[in-house]
């Protein structure tokens, strides 16, 4: 039961994730409930009945007390309108000489429903999320004990895994183990060693979630997890002046992005070249006076492994990294164990994906638990000073590692960027493409401009007069991605359904050339 004095405090600071406040004076409102299914279908917590919006006490009627104590107990355990029941007896408090009621949720193992209705909270808000199918199933993955990770897959074979990507895993581990078993393996025999097992649901055998994201063909990846991906964006301002632009500023959504859609092996190195290309440089003399560390990568190799290795990656949200002036942000989707804002040095890890991170692991690319954390706290003062570390936790898992006072700069136009050196070693213009493609510049550009975020065919050629579409592909769209210009997300089946367009490092580089210049 809760102290006067801890009630006054919960009222005083107001409505949130977890604190809700009804006015109901005499009756219970069905808004109760809906609270009552979010709260257990979130992270729990307290309702008050007989408080205004504002935090004030109303009070409810004493008469009513009684009926509306009754109410609650009753429509919480009646299956036909909350599945599954929940007994919440509420509590009664007096303050100030006013009766109030209130509800202590817990958090529960199960998805509940009001009224054939699923409610989801976000903030201080109770939200019927009963139409939407990928929020209802993030709620139910929320409360799945077992990692996403291992969910099975019959029909996915052999042939559906990228050859490249075991290459590369036994040439990481044999640096280090030259015995290591797994090199003697083949790769069927390996996948079926660590990754095979059988649905539950059917008793049919395959391989696991946690093989086809390590090593599947991206186009397989995708089938099996469509939201799988990491938007890698670096912004040449300070994070502040990129959330606050100044009038005279220019219109620059980013400077450099890759949007990653592969297995999480050619994940790692793409997000890592995206750091080497985009961060500074700096190397410092290792412990043995001898050897030198280049502090970049022992920072942020341990950045991208958190990222990748502790996502849920069967939920809808999509994976950010980004990188401006001043700080580095990674942004994903998890099961928390700790919530709100951590201490770096407090930080207690916990593994979400076993099977993956033991690849991970094995390969160096990530440390034993508890190591990457204590890395990034050894470099990251060597690589700036006052580098401040910020971590929020929650099911949307926040790290930021501040590098730069961002008073030490102010925008730049002339500050070098890597598409402006692409550009430059490429000799790329207008002029040249043009003549070379039999296309105008402005029809170029268009297309160029609007696959800088990925585009169907059907979006393209809305901006044009054009009904055909096999023509129209053979006017413009083969020849770009034929010039390296433009790429397709399904380069393996070019009439994929699901196929979409997007501008290459070449493309971006010849939009960001001036006018019939070099």
């Amino acid at each position: 039961m809760l102290s006067t004095d801890k009630i006054k405090d919960l009222l005083s600071h107001g409505e949130n994730k977890q604190v809700e406040f009804k006015r109901c004076t005499d009756k219970v409102s069905a808004s109760v409930y809906e609270t009552v299914c979010s709260f257990l279908n979130a992270e729990g917590g307290y309702i008050f009945l007989g408080v205004d919006d504002d935090g004030t006490i109303l009070g409810i009627n004493p008469k009513c007390v009684t009926d509306m104590t009754k109410s609650i107990i009753n429509t919480l355990n009646n299956p036909e309108q909350f599945l599954p029941p929940m007994p919440i007896t509420p509590e009664q408090a007096e303050i100030d000489g006013k009766i109030i009621l209130y509800l202590n949720v817990p958090e529960s193992e199960q998805v509940h429903r009001y009224k054939n209705r699923f409610f989801d909270r976000w903030g201080d808000a109770d939200n019927d999320v009963s139409k939407h199918t990928y929020l209802v199933k993030n709620m139910f993955m929320r409360k799945e004990k077992e990692s996403s990770e291992n969910e099975v897959f019959p029909d996915v074979t052999l042939e559906d895994m990228d050859e490249e990507s075991f290459k590369i895993m036994r040439s990481h581990i044999s640096i280090h183990n030259s015995n290591h078993p797994w090199l003697s393996m083949t790769n069927e025999e390996f996948l079926k060693s660590l990754f095979w097992g059988k649905q539950r649901e059917t008793n049919k055998e395959g391989y696991k979630l946690a093989a086809i994201l390590l090593f599947g063909k991206e186009q397989t990846i995708l089938n099996c997890c469509p939201w799988h991906r990491t938007d890698a964006i670096y912004r040449s301002m300070s994070y502040e002046r990129f959330l606050h632009p100044l009038p005279t500023d220019p219109d620059i959504r980013y400077n450099d992005r890759d949007m990653i859609c592969v297995n999480l092996i050619q994940s790692y190195i793409r997000l890592l070249n995206f750091v080497q290309r985009n961060m500074p440089d700096k190397f410092r003399l290792a412990d043995n006076g001898i050897d030198r560390l280049d502090l970049r990568v022992m920072i942020f190799r341990e950045v991208i492994s958190n990222t990748l290795l502790h996502r849920e990656y069967i939920s809808s949200y999509t994976n950010k990294f980004l990188i401006f002036r001043d700080r580095v942000i990674t942004e994903n989707w998890t099961k928390p164990f700790q919530t709100g804002d951590i201490d770096i040095n407090d930080w207690h890890t916990r593994t979400k994906n076993p099977l993956i991170t033991k690849v991970f692991r094995e390969m160096k690319w990530a440390e034993e638990l508890g190591s990457g954390q204590k890395n990034i706290r050894k470099y990251a003062p060597l690589y700036f000073e006052n580098t401040e570390i910020d971590i929020h936790s929650g099911e949307e898992f926040i790290f930021s590692i501040t590098y730069r006072d961002p008073k030490e700069f102010e925008f730049a136009e002339n500050i070098p960027t890597s598409h402006r050196q692409v550009g430059t070693k490429s000799a790329l213009s207008w002029q040249q493409v043009g003549t070379k493609l039999a296309l105008s510049q402005k029809e170029i550009k268009t297309i160029l401009e609007t696959c800088l975020l990925e585009n169907s065919l059907t979006q393209i050629i809305a901006l044009f007069n054009f009904s055909d579409r096999t023509k129209f592909k053979r006017k413009y769209i083969n020849p770009l991605i034929a010039e390296g210009l433009l790429a397709m997300t399904v380069p393996d089946k070019p009439n994929s359904r699901l196929q979409k367009y997007y501008t290459t490092e070449k493309g971006k580089s010849l939009l960001l050339c001036q006018d019939g210049s070099n």
